[in-house]
C-alpha cells in the first residue's frame, strides 16, 4: 500500500513537472517573437558551409600531416623508454643498489618526458589545437564574411545556426545561398 502512494505521487509530480514545462514553454514564444521585434531571422548551417569549402579539407590535411608527424615523435620516445626499461630488467639484478635507483629516475624522468610531449602536443590547448585554430581562423572568417553579405542582400536582421534552432521555416534557411556567396 505505501509503494502505491509513492508511485502515485512521483506520478503526481512528473505530471506536475510537465504541465510546468509546457506552460513555460508556451509562455516563452510570444515572449520570442517579441524579442526579435518583427526582424527577419535566417538559419545558416554552418557544419555543411564549412564541409563544403576546399580550404577545409586543405587545412584538415594540413593537420592530419602534423598530428602523424607529432605522432611519429611520440612513438619514438615511447619505443625508446620500452629499450631502455628492457634493458634495465636484464641488468637490474647484476647493478648495485644506486647504479639500480640511478636508472630508476633516469627511466622516470623519460617517463614524465613522455607524458610532458604527449600533452603539449595533442593535450588541451596543446599544440595541435592551436594549429586548428591558427588554420581555421580565416575559414571561419570567410564563412562569417559570407553570412553577412547574403543576410544583407536578403534583409536579414538575425542569422542563427541551424545546430542551434529548435524549430524553424525552412525558407529561412539561406545555407545554399552563402555557399554560392563563397564560390
Amino acid at each position: 500500500m505505501k509503494m502505491m502512494s509513492r508511485n502515485s505521487a512521483f506520478t503526481s509530480l512528473s505530471r506536475t513537472m510537465i504541465i510546468a514545462v509546457i506552460l513555460s514553454f508556451l509562455a516563452a514564444v510570444p515572449g520570442a517573437q517579441a524579442a526579435t521585434g518583427g526582424q527577419k531571422t535566417g538559419v545558416v548551417d554552418v557544419a555543411k558551409v564549412l564541409n563544403q569549402m576546399p580550404e577545409k579539407k586543405k587545412a584538415d590535411n594540413i593537420l592530419k600531416a602534423t598530428g602523424t608527424q607529432w605522432e611519429k615523435g611520440l612513438d619514438n620516445l615511447k619505443k625508446s623508454f620500452q629499450t631502455a626499461a628492457a634493458s634495465y630488467e636484464k641488468q637490474k639484478s647484476s647493478l648495485s643498489k644506486a647504479a639500480r635507483e640511478q636508472k630508476e629516475k633516469d627511466l622516470s624522468l623519460k617517463y614524465q618526458g613522455i607524458q610532458k610531449y604527449q600533452m603539449e602536443k595533442f593535450g588541451p590547448g596543446g599544440a595541435l589545437d592551436k594549429k586548428k585554430a591558427e588554420l581555421f581562423a580565416p575559414i571561419r572568417q570567410k564563412i562569417l564574411n559570407a553570412v553577412k553579405a547574403v543576410a544583407a542582400k536578403e534583409g536579414f536582421s538575425v542569422i542563427i545556426d541551424k545546430q542551434a534552432m529548435v524549430y524553424g521555416n525552412p525558407s529561412a534557411d539561406i545555407t545554399f545561398k552563402v555557399i554560392s556567396q563563397l564560390k
